[in-house]
């Protein structure tokens, strides 16, 4: 495969709760892969807020809110918190006015707003993240998406991917039958788009030669990232799927609507006491999440466990670095590079397990 740039594009986290071990594995693999890759060839990061924002699940939770706490003061409120009402939304059914959630759906699309919950939700993943060390997401940044939704709609139906039914009051879907996969709605009969209608806003005008985008997504979305695969190339864009198992939690694998995260947070791991400094918290939450835990893996999420990995990678910090060998550093890195053209986070981090000493190049993508 010829690749002049990978653009990462993880499925983005709508800001309705807290980031769960979940979230984190995700996150944490997503740091190393663009960091170790940008060490062998050109990568970029592509998030944008506006792909989680956009959405019904973020909009009508936040109408929910406005209607049973229009006075509460936000600002103060811990993600947690935010995230415990998100959960008694689902609860109650998730049901709001439709003209209600239009009417947010418009003010984000037209200006970047955000709901001052959601704006403190993401203001607490960007102190968390900042002290884990991931790289800058662009939490809250204000970027419209690269293309508007008729644009696309259209698009899409000048390719024979739609089956639209709007001039009779119905939904629309991707038709992905010519692939033998099922029709997907991605605007219902109401008007609003779910969160792939987004997704491709912004990846279609990204599709360029030499491109390729790596789709980062939990398996739970797994039939839905295969059928954006196939439409991205029906525009010409190459893709690789890359899938990541959820963290059960207490031996239940459930979305985060349904709560049972609690005392699992990132909030709640950085907050643990421990003498570990903050490399060490860094390294060894890396060692956790993408060393201990593969890809696929179906392992619990074990407070246990991630105390030793930070145990073990404050000792590891304490070694003395590898001499270099004068090898740039995509020589060092080819042994951990998938065929795709991404350097394989869990290669690359269980390699710094051993008793070798760690190339000093190394230590930076982790710390």
């Amino acid at each position: 495969m010829v690749l002049d740039e990978l653009v990462v594009a993880p499925v983005t986290i709508t800001p309705t709760k807290p980031l769960t071990p979940t979230h984190v594995k995700g996150l944490l693999w997503t740091d190393i892969l663009v960091k170790a890759s940008a060490l062998a060839g050109r990568v970029r990061l592509l998030w944008n807020d506006r792909m989680a924002t956009l959405t019904t699940q973020s909009t009508a939770f936040w109408h929910y809110l406005d209607r049973t706490e229009p006075d509460t003061d936000w600002s103060g409120e811990s993600a947690a918190l935010i995230g415990e009402r998100y959960v008694r939304f689902h609860a109650d059914g998730g049901k709001s006015d439709t003209r209600a959630v239009g009417a947010y759906l418009d003010r984000i699309d037209a200006s970047s707003w955000i709901h001052p919950a959601g704006r403190r939700v993401l203001d607490s993943w960007r102190a968390e993240l900042d002290l884990l060390g991931v790289g800058d997401l662009g939490l809250g940044e204000d970027r419209p998406l690269a293309a508007a939704a008729d644009t696309t709609l259209e698009a899409l139906a000048e390719r024979g991917l739609l089956l639209d039914h709007r001039r009779f009051g119905g939904p629309v879907h991707l038709d992905g039958t010519r692939w033998g996969l099922p029709l997907r709605q991605v605007v219902g009969s109401d008007g609003h788009a779910n969160y792939l209608l987004p997704i491709l806003r912004e990846l279609i005008p990204a599709i360029g030669p030499g491109r390729v985008f790596l789709l980062v997504f939990d398996d739970g979305l797994a039939a839905d990232y295969l059928l954006l695969e196939r439409v991205l190339a029906t525009f010409g864009g190459r893709s690789v799927r890359l899938a990541f198992s959820r963290v059960p939690i207490d031996g239940t694998v459930r979305s985060s609507r349904y709560g049972g995260w609690r005392g699992a947070t990132l909030s709640d791991l950085s907050a643990v006491t421990g003498s570990a400094d903050r490399d060490a918290y860094r390294l060894g939450m890396r060692l956790y999440f993408a060393g201990v835990l593969p890809r696929r893996s179906a392992q619990p999420f074990r407070m246990p466990v991630l105390r030793r990995c930070v145990g073990r990678a404050a000792r590891l910090l304490t070694r003395t670095p590898a001499a270099g060998d004068g090898r740039p550093p995509e020589a060092t890195l080819s042994r951990y590079r998938d065929p795709n053209g991404y350097v394989d986070p869990y290669r690359l981090t269980t390699s710094l397990l051993g008793r070798v000493p760690v190339a000093p190049e190394l230590l930076k993508v982790y710390t």
